[in-house]
Parts: structure tokens; C-alpha cells; sequence
């Protein structure tokens, strides 16, 4: 495994650890190639049995998922995938026979970004982990919410979709908040004057997903001791 080594508060490209879902591709070779000129660390993810075995056992700084790879997996790993888009870095890529390139999309951004730009600003600035699995409970908290827009402070109320020992999903329609953005979140269910940390790494607009309530997804950073063992007892209790 690669030595991580800090460059100005941030990994190094070339010490990086990246997973690539891309066992249906007719350009593996091409994505191997491309990869190599970047000297970071690609994992190969064999079939759809082995996505969360691989994920569960090594520590990675992000995730390229294939689109034909995607559309062509079970609708099993689809939700799967799509879910992990929340915890990890994800970028969906496509092999440009035309230019000889990788296309990336990130759905969390609802943009097309670079390699270079994944890696940099995205993967770089993300701690390897490997996936642990934590119950999700669909839980209705009443939220009070804040941030920083434009260098402004911002807040609003709001409320949980779910929860989770790493992350929660919040019903919002109305109030936008880019991914990346980081939120102090005081739960009104626990003590007033306790807050849990996170970092917005989804965004999903009305109308977006059939069935899904919009809102904002929420990877956890940090829970103050305060209350932190009356919200992982919440989640234990449902």
C-alpha cells in the first residue's frame, strides 16, 4: 500500500488510492494507460460480487465508476454504487474515442470535471478509508442548520430523512448548498447547545430521483462528546 504522505494539508496525486469499477469496459487498457501518467494506485474491481468486498478491505481516496459498467450492473449494485457516492469521491467515466480521453461526470456537482481536477481537489483532500457498514434508520429529527455562503453566515430549519452513524439525509427544497460545504448542525431532539459537524456531498433537486424527497446528503465529520452517545443510541433504538 502506498505511503501517505501530506503536501500543504493535502495527499499527494501521486500517492493516491483509487478504486476503478470498470470490469465491462472495451477500454480498460486505455483507462490503465491514462492512469499510469498520474503514478497513483488503481485498484480494479473484478464484478459486481466484489464492490463492497474490495471496498470493506482497502483503503481508498476515491472511486471512477465506468458507465457502461453502471447501466449494464444489477439494479443491486446500481443502489449500492449510488449510495457509496455519498461517503467516497465518485466521478463516473467514459472513454472518449474522439479525443482519446476520459470524461468524467460528478454527480454531486451535477458537472463535468477533469481527471486532473478529481484527483486534485476531490480525492486529494479526502482521508483513505475503507467502507464500514452502518445502519441507516429512517428517523425524522428537527434540524437547525449552519453554514457559510458567500463568506456570510447562513442558517435554516429543517429535518432528517435518515440517519446514519456516518452520515444523515436532510428534506430540504428550497435553501441550495454546493457539495463540499461545511455545516453545523444542533439537533433539537438532543442538548441545545451540542452540534454534529459534516461536509454536504450530495445535493438531489426536486424531481431529480423518482420517489426521493429532495434534500441534501451529509457525510459526518465530527460529533461532539456531549452528544454522541444519545445519537448513536437513537440510531440503535429504531
Amino acid at each position: 500500500m502506498a505511503s501517505y504522505l501530506k503536501e500543504q494539508g493535502k495527499l499527494s496525486i501521486s500517492n493516491l488510492v483509487i478504486c476503478l469499477f470498470s470490469f465491462r469496459s472495451k477500454y480498460n487498457r486505455e483507462y490503465k494507460e491514462l492512469f499510469n501518467k498520474f503514478n497513483i494506485q488503481i485498484v480494479e474491481i473484478g464484478d459486481e460480487e466484489q464492490c463492497k468486498f474490495v471496498l470493506s478491505s482497502i483503503k481508498c481516496n476515491g472511486i471512477l465508476i465506468d458507465i457502461p459498467t453502471y447501466i449494464k450492473s444489477s439494479m443491486y449494485t446500481k443502489e449500492f454504487m449510488s449510495n457509496i457516492e455519498s461517503i467516497y469521491p465518485t466521478a463516473r467515466i467514459r472513454y472518449s474515442i474522439e479525443n482519446h480521453e476520459v470524461e468524467l461526470m460528478m454527480l454531486s456537482e451535477r458537472r463535468q470535471i477533469s481527471l486532473h481536477e478529481f484527483l486534485e481537489d476531490h480525492c486529494a483532500n479526502f482521508d483513505a478509508k475503507v467502507l464500514r457498514k452502518h445502519k441507516r434508520v429512517a428517523l425524522n429529527l428537527n434540524l437547525h442548520l449552519f453554514y457559510e455562503n458567500d463568506g456570510e453566515s447562513a442558517e435554516f430549519f429543517c429535518t432528517s430523512a435518515n440517519i446514519s452513524e456516518n452520515g444523515l439525509f436532510i428534506v430540504n427544497g428550497t435553501d441550495r448548498l454546493h457539495t463540499m460545504t461545511k455545516v453545523k448542525i444542533q439537533i433539537l431532539e438532543l442538548n441545545k447547545d451540542s452540534f454534529l459537524y459534516g461536509t454536504v456531498v450530495r445535493a438531489l433537486e426536486w424531481g431529480e430521483k423518482y420517489f426521493h424527497a429532495p434534500g441534501i446528503g451529509i457525510r459526518i465529520d465530527h460529533i461532539d462528546d456531549e452528544i454522541y452517545e444519545d445519537y448513536i443510541k437513537l440510531i440503535q433504538k429504531y
